[in-house]
């Protein structure tokens, strides 16, 4: 049996106290009892069982506002003004964002003061569209009147930095009236007024004031799938099905050809969870890096990359988990802990209570026929949990858990609106033991099902091959999660935020599996070692071509053969397609090769050309990748890929370079950094 789709989750960790009081919970009980616990058939009655164990609650869960300090965050803004009358921009903005995470939300005055300061340190490094979004929100709160005219006049002079001049000639009328309530020296105040009233004219000669179109990257705008939207997968496009059988669950086929570079999904997450390492360099929303973030209003652990976001999490999770993230932290509670706790907090109690009849029936999407939508619980309710394989011990492990986020959750108010509700013979209401259900549900379908998000860190930019792909948090996406696996995947998922972008890495035959990656590839893992880890974490005994032909690791790949295609039957005719591999040697002077299966021959006259050119055309593809070319790149490396898979049949070094290569390519057009190498 395998399952839908997942990357490697490990539920534990390696910090906090789980692990100890785990054990110590394992160890206080019977024999007796963890058959009982086995016994038990629904999610419901297992964390009643476990909640009522006096041991899940010898750690108190408090609610904590943390890291707000006003003292603080003024000494970091007095050193931020100094580096900036010392012309140090950068060091001045470093000291300003430290200043803006740590200074209390009720300190409205404080905080706008220092993000005009922040605003001016942009200005002057250049960056005028962060200068302008500090601006913007600088205005929304209570930043002195006196002084409003030195930000709208930074404002104007972005806009016009922006070619933006039908803003900047209203910014500078908006300054003007401003400097009426300015407390400035009588002349400086006149000159300031002249120098303003001069801009304006300048601007008035144009008969015609516009705006020219701001540049947007590319890694900001997702992309359309190729070809067709799905009528059913709403986040996939045409080519991709669902199909389901005994052995293999459900999986996707390709509907119809698949070509190299295809873009088959583009998903948003049902939920996203930034890991906690991260939470001081990337948005706690959206998981965009931070340059000129957003506090939260209540604490300095996260904080967001613009008000939008800010707005977004406070309307939702982190109005919930702001009081608890830091316990949950501290816990030790891993990413997968952490996301069954986000999908509850990101859409409230109502928005489940209002879904718990269609949920207590048969509300699968696929069974019953209906669209499947990346927004929609019940796709991810029916997801894969394999509870069927899980032993008493794995079921206390995870219910444990699902006992600490629903103590967190009570803490943070989740349950607020039904506090008074009575308590049923579990020493707990119905609803809350409705939530604890939902909870252990979705420690156990995530952990089958979550994916790595991951952004690409360069060193330059532009410079694919100074990157290195790294773990940002954890996101579940339902299209995507109904993939199986092989070990030698037909996709290459990168993200945009939050968003997953699926495209194909090598053609796909119309009836071929579609296949995604658990983690484990052939070129870099023994059959061995990749068949037990898949069986432990995964529950199946992985079947791909890769495990049942025993290729080689890439660094074992043949470099003196090469593996053609026999060409019978592909020609039309009545004779049937071979779809043997005919072994050549490298240095033959053959040109007619006969196929050991059918005894026909092949000319390899054409291949053997077909593979001097792409010598050249791998050289051309490198250039332009170092010249920071790299759409024009990828282009190329599809090209070679193509000609490549023509001709000869995989495993071949070449073919799996070339892979990688598009790999690197894709996930620049993704979520990247560029995070200078660190000076030793």
């Amino acid at each position: 049996m395998t399952v839908d789709a997942a990357t490697p989750n490990k539920l534990d960790t390696d910090h906090g106290y789980l692990k100890s009081h785990h054990l110590n919970l394992r160890n206080s009980l019977t024999e007796e009892q963890l058959t009982q616990l086995s016994a038990l058939k629904t999610d419901e009655e297992r964390f009643c069982f476990v909640y009522k164990l006096p041991l899940v609650h010898e750690h108190e869960v408090k609610a904590s506002s943390y890291g707000k300090n006003e003292e603080e965050a003024k000494n970091l803004k007095e050193e931020g003004n100094k580096a900036f009358q010392n012309e140090k921009y950068i060091v001045a903005m470093q000291y300003y964002t430290k200043s803006i995470l740590k200074t209390p939300w009720d300190s409205s005055k404080d905080i706008a003061v220092t993000l005009a300061n922040r605003s001016a340190t942009f200005y002057h490094m250049q960056k005028f569209l962060l200068a302008l979004q500090d601006i913007q929100l600088v205005l929304t709160l209570d930043y002195p009147l006196e002084l409003q005219y030195k930000v709208l006049d930074r404002k104007a002079r972005c806009f016009l930095a922006l070619k933006q001049l039908k803003d900047a000639l209203e910014a500078f009328k908006n300054t003007l009236t401003a400097l009426d309530s300015a407390k400035l020296p009588i002349e400086r105040k006149r000159k300031w007024q002249m120098d303003v009233q001069i801009m304006i004219a300048m601007l008035n000669k144009n008969k015609v004031l516009t705006n020219e179109p701001l540049s947007t990257p590319d890694n900001a705008i997702l992309p359309p799938v190729t070809g067709q939207q799905n009528t059913r997968y709403l986040s996939a496009n045409s080519a991709v099905k669902i199909e389901e059988t005994n052995d293999a669950g459900r999986f996707a086929v390709a509907a119809s050809d698949i070509k190299v570079g295809d873009t088959l999904i583009v998903e948003p997450a049902f939920v996203a969870v930034l890991l906690g390492e991260h939470a001081s360099t990337h948005c706690f929303h959206c998981f965009r890096r931070l340059e000129a973030l957003v506090p939260c209003p209540k604490c300095a652990r996260v904080a967001f990359c613009s008000l939008k976001c800010q707005k977004q999490a406070l309307a939702t999770h982190h109005n919930i988990e702001c009081p608890i993230l830091q316990v949950l932290w501290d816990s030790g509670a891993s990413i997968i802990c952490l996301m069954a706790l986000r999908i509850l907090s990101e859409r409230g109690l109502k928005y489940f209570l209002d879904l718990k009849d269609a949920l207590k029936k048969d509300c699968d999407v696929i069974k019953n026929n209906k669209k499947y939508r990346p927004t929609d619980y019940c796709t991810v309710y029916n997801l894969v949990g394999h509870s069927s394989m899980r032993t008493p011990n794995d079921f206390l492990f995870r219910t444990d858990i699902a006992v600490l986020l629903f103590r967190c959750l009570k803490v943070a108010g989740f349950f607020s609106d039904h506090s008074t509700d009575e308590i049923t013979a579990h020493g707990l209401t119905a609803i809350e033991i409705f939530v604890g259900g939902l909870l252990l549900r979705h420690l156990q379908l995530l952990q089958f099902n979550a994916h790595e998000v991951s952004e690409l860190q360069m060193e330059v930019p532009n410079k694919v091959n100074s990157g290195r792909s790294v773990f940002l948090g954890g996101g579940l996406f339902p299209t995507l999660a109904l993939f199986n696996h092989s070990c030698d995947p037909g996709i290459v998922r990168y993200f945009q935020g939050t968003h997953i972008i699926v495209r194909a890495i090598k053609n796909i035959q119309s009836g071929e599996m579609i296949a995604e990656n658990y983690g484990q590839i052939f070129t870099q893992t023994p059959r061995t070692e990749r068949r037990t880890i898949l069986k432990s974490q995964y529950r199946f005994d992985c079947v791909c071509v890769p495990c049942q032909e025993d290729w080689p690791l890439f660094k074992d790949m043949h470099q003196g053969i090469m593996r053609f295609r026999c060409e019978t039957g592909t020609n039309g005719g009545d004779m049937p397609k071979c779809n043997n591999v005919i072994i050549v040697p490298v240095d033959t002077s053959d040109f007619m090769v006969q196929c050991l299966r059918c005894r026909q021959y092949t000319n390899i006259l054409k291949g053997l050309k077909a593979l001097q050119d792409t010598d050249a055309m791998f050289r051309t593809a490198t250039r332009l990748t170092e010249e920071g070319k790299i759409k024009q790149a990828l282009d190329k490396y599809i090209e070679i890929l193509v000609l490549l898979n023509s001709m000869l049949v995989p495993p071949f070094r070449d073919f799996h370079l070339c892979q990688q290569s598009i790999r690197r390519c894709m996930l620049s057009l993704g979520n990247i950094s560029i995070v200078p190498k660190k000076q030793h």
